[in-house]
C-alpha cells in the first residue's frame, strides 16, 4: 500500500513562505554581487594611470555590453543553483548524530553536491573573467608560427584550473556542516550590513588568497604539468605543445608576472564571491521580524503568531526569529506590544496570551535543561571539581577493630548467633555455573569492545565522545534559550508596573524555579571536561544570560520574596542573587 503524504497545515506553509522569501532575496543579492565583483576585476586589470576617464568609461562600456550579459548567464545559473544548495543546508534537519559515521552518511549527498557546485562556480568565474583579458590568457589554442598548426595555451589552462581549485579550497577550508545561524548582537538594516561585509570581504580576500594561490601553483606543476598536459594535447588532432619539456613550460608560467597577478586576483574574487554569498544568507535569515502576539478576528487563519512560531520545531530559524522578537518585546521601551501579553481576553476575561506564551517558554527551557542533564551523565569531571571517594569514605580505626574482635569472641563463647548471618547453612538450589558462564561472556565481550576501540580510526568513526551531545546542545540550541530566559525575566520584572490584572503572579514561582534549575544544570556542565574551543562562547553567553535573568527577577521582587510561594531551595538560591552572593 502506497504511503500517504500528510497534508501541511496553513501555518506551516506560512512559515515556509517566510523562509523562501528570505532565500529568494539572498539569491538575488548574490547574483548582483557577481556583477559588482566583475566591475572590481575589470577596474583592476584595465587600470590606466594616464587615462583615468577612458579607463572608467571603458570598464562600464564593457559591463553594459550585451555580450557581457550573455557570457555571464552560465555563472548566474550556477550561482542560483549554489544558492538553492545553501538554502537546503540552512533548512537541513539538525538532529544529533552521535558518531561521525552517521554524520557522514547523512550529509554525504549534500556535501558532494556542494563540492560539485563550488567547482562549477569557480570554473565559470574563471572562464568569464578571462574573456576580458588578452588573447594570451583567454583562448585555449594559439596559432603556431609555422605549418598552420595550433599550440595548447597552458596559461589559459592555468587560470581555468585555478578557478576550479579556488572552489575546492573554499569547500575544504570552510568544512560545510549544517549551517548554524548566529544572530548579530546589534540589529542593523540590511543595506548597512551588506555594504560593511562587501568592503571587508573584498579587502580581506586580497590577503587570504595569496597563500592558496601559491599552493595551487605547486599543485599545477606537480599534477597538471607532469601528467595532464601531454594527454590533453594528444586528445586534439593538430595541436602540439609550445614547450615539450615540463620544466621549461613551468618556468614560462612562473616568469609571467602578469599571469601570476591575474591568478591572485582571480582567487581573491572567487573567495570573496563565496564568502559574500554565505554572508548574504546570514543577513537575510537573521533580519528581524515581528510576529503578532494574538490572532485578530479579522486576520487570515494562516497568520503565524508568536507562540506558534516558538513551537515550530520543523524550521529552527522560525523558532529563533520568534525568540528574538520575544526578547525585543520584553526589552522595548514602548510597552504597547508588551501590554497585549498582560491583557485579558474579551469576552471571558482570561489571560490566554500570557498563559500560552509562558507555558511554551517554560517548556522549551525545561526540555533544554533535561537534555543538558542527560548529556553530561557519565562525562568525566574536571580536575579539582569532584571529591575523591577514598577521601569521603571513613576508615575504621584500631580501637574499632579491637572492639569487633572482642565482641565476636564473646558471642562465640556463649553461643550467641549474629543476626547478620543465616541460622542454618542452606544449600543453594540454583546452579552457579550458568551465572559464571554469563559473566565470563560479558567480560570477553567487554574486552573485545575495548580492543576494537583501540584500533586507530574505529573509535573516531563509530565511537561517541561522552561530551559530544553537550557540545551539540550548546552550539545549536543555546541562542534561543538565551533570548527566552532573558525575555521571561524582563516580562516578570515589567509586570510590577504594567500588569494591571496580575496575570504574571500565578506563574512567577514556576518561572523562578525553571530559571534556577537551568542555572544549576549549567553549573554542572561547567564542572565536566569539555572542548573549550567549541563551546566556550556559547557556554559563557548562556551562563551569563541565566544569571542576568535571575538578577533581574531578584532585583525587581526583592521586597516581595516573602509573599511569593516558593520552595525553600528556590528561596535560598534567590536570596543569593538579592544580596549579590550567588553560588
Amino acid at each position: 500500500m502506497a504511503a500517504t503524504i500528510e497534508p501541511v497545515s496553513p501555518r506551516e506553509l506560512e512559515c515556509r513562505k517566510i523562509c523562501v522569501e528570505r532565500f529568494v532575496f539572498a539569491i538575488l543579492y548574490s547574483v548582483a554581487i557577481q556583477f559588482v565583483l566583475l566591475t572590481v576585476f575589470l577596474l583592476l586589470v584595465n587600470f590606466s594611470l594616464f587615462g583615468p576617464m577612458a579607463w572608467v568609461l571603458g570598464t562600464f562600456r564593457l559591463l553594459c555590453a550585451l555580450s557581457t550579459w550573455l557570457a555571464a548567464m552560465p555563472l548566474v545559473s550556477a550561482v542560483i543553483v549554489y544558492g538553492v544548495c545553501l538554502a537546503k543546508a540552512f533548512l537541513a534537519d539538525g538532529r544529533y548524530c552521535p558518531t561521525r559515521f552517521q554524520l557522514i552518511y547523512r550529509s554525504i549527498v549534500q556535501k558532494s553536491a556542494l563540492l560539485v557546485v563550488n567547482c562549477v562556480v569557480g570554473f565559470l568565474t574563471a572562464w568569464l573573467y578571462t574573456r576580458f583579458l588578452r588573447d594570451d590568457y583567454r583562448v585555449l589554442f594559439l596559432p603556431a608560427s609555422e605549418n598552420g598548426q595550433f599550440v595548447l595555451n597552458e596559461k589559459y589552462l592555468f587560470l581555468l584550473f585555478g578557478g576550479t581549485f579556488a572552489g575546492v579550497y573554499y569547500f575544504v577550508r570552510n568544512r560545510p556542516e549544517r549551517s548554524a545561524v548566529n544572530f548579530p548582537v546589534i540589529q542593523q538594516p540590511r543595506y548597512q550590513q551588506i555594504r560593511a561585509h562587501l568592503y571587508s570581504t573584498v579587502y580581506r580576500s586580497l590577503f587570504t588568497s595569496f597563500a592558496p594561490a601559491l599552493v595551487y601553483t605547486s599543485f599545477f606543476f606537480t599534477f597538471i604539468c607532469v601528467y595532464f598536459r601531454h594527454k590533453l594535447a594528444s586528445t586534439f588532432s593538430g595541436v602540439s605543445l609550445a614547450e615539450v619539456s615540463t620544466l621549461t613550460s613551468f618556468y614560462a608560467i612562473l616568469s609571467d608576472v602578469r599571469l601570476l597577478l591575474y591568478c591572485w586576483i582571480l582567487f581573491s574574487q572567487i573567495l570573496s564571491s563565496m564568502n559574500l554569498m554565505q554572508d548574504l544568507f546570514h543577513i537575510c535569515l537573521t533580519e528581524y521580524r515581528a510576529f503578532p502576539v494574538e490572532k485578530s478576528s479579522l486576520a487570515d487563519d494562516r497568520e503565524v503568531t508568536l507562540v506558534e512560531a516558538l513551537a515550530n520545531t520543523q524550521l529552527p530559524i522560525i523558532q529563533q526569529l520568534a525568540a528574538l522578537d520575544l526578547f525585543n518585546i520584553a526589552e522595548d521601551s514602548n510597552p504597547t506590544r508588551r501590554s497585549r501579553l498582560y491583557a485579558l481576553s474579551i469576552p471571558g476575561g482570561h489571560p490566554y496570551n500570557w498563559r500560552l506564551l509562558s507555558g511554551e517558554c517554560i517548556r522549551l527551557i525545561r526540555d533544554y535543561s533535561a537534555e543538558l542533564t542527560r548529556s553530561i551523565e557519565g562525562a568525566p569531571q574536571a580536575v579539582g571539581s569532584a571529591i575523591r571517594p577514598e577521601i569521603t569514605r571513613l576508615r575504621p580505626t584500631a580501637s574499632m577493630d579491637a572492639e569487633k574482635i572482642l565482641s565476636k569472641q564473646y558471642n562465640e563463647s556463649f553461643g550467641i548467633r549474629s543476626l547478620s548471618t543465616n541460622a542454618l547453612p542452606t544449600e543453594s538450589t540454583s546452579n552457579p555455573q550458568p551465572d559464571f558462564i554469563c559473566k565470563a561472556i560479558d567480560r570477553r565481550l567487554d574486552s573485545l569492545r575495548t580492543s576494537l576501540k583501540n584500533i586507530p580510526g574505529i573509535f573516531y568513526l563509530f565511537g561517541e565522545p561522552k561530551t559530544a551531545k553537550t557540545c551539540y546542545l550548546l552550539s545549536n540550541n543555546s541562542q534561543q534559550i538565551i533570548y527566552i530566559s532573558q525575555a521571561l525575566a524582563s516580562l516578570a520584572a515589567h509586570s510590577i508596573n504594567e500588569d494591571q490584572f496580575g496575570v504574571v503572579q500565578n506563574d512567577l514561582p514556576l518561572i523562578i524555579r525553571t530559571l534556577v534549575q537551568l542555572k544549576q544544570t549549567i553549573d554542572k556542565v561547567g564542572s565536566i571536561q569539555l572542548d573549550v574551543k567549541k563551546i566556550d562562547r556559547n557556554y559563557v553567553a548562556l551562563r551569563a544570560a541565566t544569571r542576568r535573568s535571575l538578577y533581574r527577577i531578584a532585583g525587581a521582587f526583592a521586597d516581595y520574596l516573602n509573599d511569593i510561594v516558593l520552595e525553600p531551595a528556590d528561596v535560598k538560591a534567590l536570596h543569593g542573587f538579592v544580596h549579590y552572593r550567588e553560588a
